[in-house]
């Protein structure tokens, strides 16, 4: 038999890391070669950016890293188990991050729905598999 609620938190945990890594990515570029490097990932190709810009770049992937951490530990703690509460939890957060990169990143047209496509995909198959998860079997808290 499928076990919808560890496929819900395989989704989530996925979401997890992908941000995580994407995190990395952002940190490494901006603290290793200053921040025009970090705004490159996003199609910034002016020149040298003064060093505030770099901090808020950093800041911006220390969030993507706790968001990550924080999605990628309630996968693994409570949508494991099938956690209704879990399932609440990961799902508004992440749902609260979608939401920001759609109107700060996407919208804009800094980055692309398409290459926004992995954490979307993530996103909805955590809440889609958790849902039915927690509808076949509502016992979890």
């Amino acid at each position: 038999m499928m076990n919808y609620a560890k496929l819900g938190a395989i989704g989530f945990g996925l979401w997890g890391l992908l941000h995580m890594a994407g995190a990395i990515v952002i940190l490494s570029a901006t603290l290793g070669t200053g921040p025009a490097a970090g705004y490159a990932i996003y199609g910034y190709d002016g020149g040298p950016l003064p060093g505030a810009t770099g901090a808020v770049l950093a800041y911006f992937a220390y969030f993507l890293v706790l968001s990550g951490a924080v999605a990628l530990g309630i996968a693994v703690k409570l949508n494991w188990s099938n956690s209704q509460a879990g399932l609440a939890v990961n799902s508004g957060l992440i749902l609260a991050v979608e939401i920001g990169l759609i109107i700060f990143l996407i919208v804009p047209g800094y980055l692309s729905v398409f290459e926004a496509l992995p954490g979307f995909v993530f996103f909805a198959m955590g809440a889609i598999l958790g849902g039915v998860a927690c509808m076949r079997d509502p016992s979890h808290v």
